[in-house]
């Protein structure tokens, strides 16, 4: 009977615990998801150039299928000449034809995606270590101010970090299971993670080298997994293959009703340079920890992590490596060794280039995990320090959104991120009294033309069979003009704080309409 009762108690125990955990869990994720939706389509303010670059393009896909180009179904878009990955745009365009076109409906993947990446942080460490260990993942993951900023706007190198994770635990799964349909999924999904960033062709295969040859040695694969592993994922990279081929000038582009594999204007190999390696190397830890050239990537007075994590991440992979030692004399597959296989695929992709916040984006959980690790070590059997260490990354989360939605969500100093450029273009468009002009746009812009587009959302047909590109650079396409100083009595002249030409404009007989406190548009 006592034993019957002891057991009743356990039980009762072990359920309220449950309840405990899961209770944390829901909220952490709930807290990760609304803070993150807010404002969505506002904050970061503007667009930037590259998120649309990705929103044109997708729409054009999803309209026309083709890029803005005329290109059907790119496997690697053009953009401005030196390419995007392919991924997001067709995410997007998706979303388009199913929500419409604006910017919040192009931000969304960036915010599912980053929804993945906190439950899927959540499960990977839960199938190797505990669900303690995996919810203090899950809040790192949700606080830390690198994830909070690359959920919020429309890059595609940003999946990368998600569709890494998933993969990896989609390949766990498939060792712990044997099952040869979970090698196939695990194949599918690393092969079309090559197409969120260009980095990930130097990333996935130093990983996966590292695992696999790691896990023959232990037994824990056959080579018939790895074959049916590696079918899908040869399938899916032979494109990209393709397009690498073509753009080294060994074979021509490639141009079919379903696929298009084009040459760059600017191919981008140089950026991998052996003779930057101690550049880098300082370069990579700065990112890491701290902030970059960008300031939508992270903030300096806060950094990517919180400069409070920095000993939690140094003892946290101190403790890890000190276990692998362990592990690998046993022939275990760990999250510690898997852990430390991506921290080394990605610490050498971007020793051989340059890095910055978004190259290195697939090196966070692997740093989350340490941060959390080492906050279990250092507040272990002692419960108040580990509250007191929650707390202080609380207060760090609650000044982190504060400043975000405060200061940074108010003004965006950053040229990269344009904010009236789109909204004039309507403007323009619908006023009868500017119909039939020509427009010289003038508003400061890095790839200015790609926000008229956006705006009046011109066909890609239109686009190609009236713009004037040259070096790369589009001088005209319609009845828009950039970087153009004619003056004729025709013209419409939109200008952003150009007080010299506008005056010049003026004396001509221009008549002045003030758009905003930015822009003037001078018309006669």
């Amino acid at each position: 009977m006592q034993s019957q009762e002891k057991n009743i108690v356990t039980t009762k125990n072990n359920k309220k615990q449950i309840d405990k955990y899961t209770i944390i869990l829901i909220t952490i994720m709930l807290v990760g998801i609304i803070t993150r939706t807010i404002g969505l389509g506002k904050i970061p303010i503007g667009i930037n150039v590259d998120e649309a670059g990705t929103m044109y393009d997708a729409y054009t896909i999803a309209n026309y299928g083709t890029d803005r180009f005329g290109n059907a179904y790119p496997v690697y878009f053009i953009n401005y000449g030196g390419g995007q990955s392919a991924l997001y745009t067709y995410l997007s365009a998706l979303l388009i034809k199913i929500c419409g076109f604006s910017l919040t409906v192009i931000r969304i993947p960036a915010l599912i995606f980053s929804i993945l990446y906190m439950i899927f942080g959540f499960l990977l460490t839960k199938e190797f270590k505990n669900k303690k260990l995996a919810i203090l993942v899950e809040f790192v993951i949700v606080i830390c101010p690198w994830h909070f900023m690359q959920s919020r706007w429309a890059l595609d190198c940003n999946l990368l970090s998600s569709m890494l994770l998933i993969s990896i635990y989609i390949l766990t799964k498939a060792v712990k299971t044997k099952s040869k349909a979970i090698y196939l999924l695990a194949g599918i999904l690393f092969g079309i993670t090559l197409y969120t960033y260009a980095l990930s062709y130097i990333i996935i295969p130093i990983l996966l080298l590292l695992l696999l040859v790691y896990m023959l040695y232990t037994k824990k694969v056959k080579i018939s997994d790895i074959i049916i592993f590696g079918i899908p994922l040869g399938l899916l990279a032979i494109p990209l293959i393709l397009s690498l081929l073509v753009n080294y000038g060994i074979i021509e582009e490639i141009k079919l009703p379903f696929m298009s594999i084009l040459k760059m204007w600017v191919f981008r190999s140089g950026e991998v340079n052996i003779s930057n390696i101690f550049h880098n190397i300082v370069i990579l830890f700065k990112s890491m920890f701290a902030f970059d050239y960008n300031d939508y990537n992270s903030f300096p007075i806060f950094g990517t992590l919180y400069y409070i994590s920095i000993p939690f991440a140094l003892f946290g992979f101190i403790d890890s490596v000190k276990h692998i030692m362990v592990h690998i004399k046993e022939k275990r597959l760990t999250l510690d060794i898997i852990m430390l296989a991506n921290f080394i695929s990605v610490c050498v992709c971007n020793i051989l280039v340059e890095s910055g916040i978004n190259r290195i984006n697939a090196i966070y959980i692997s740093l989350i995990y340490y941060i959390a690790v080492g906050i279990m070590y250092v507040s272990e059997n002692r419960d108040k320090i580990f509250k007191f260490i929650i707390a202080i990354y609380i207060i760090f989360y609650i000044a982190f959104l504060a400043y975000y939605f405060g200061v940074y969500g108010k003004e965006n100093t950053n040229l990269s991120f344009n904010n009236d450029a789109v909204e004039v273009v309507k403007y323009i468009e619908q006023n009868e009294k500017f119909d039939g002009k020509i427009i010289n746009f003038r508003v400061k812009a890095i790839q200015t033309y790609i926000y008229t587009l956006i705006g009046n959302k011109t066909s890609p047909q239109e686009f190609m069979d009236t713009a004037l590109i040259q070096d790369g650079v589009v001088w005209s396409y319609g009845r828009y003009l950039f970087y153009n100083n004619t003056i004729a009595d025709n013209m419409i002249y939109v200008i952003d704080n150009d007080e010299n030409s506008k005056n010049v404009l003026i004396e001509r007989g221009f008549k002045v309409e003030e758009y905003n406190e930015n822009i003037d548009i001078l018309y006669k």
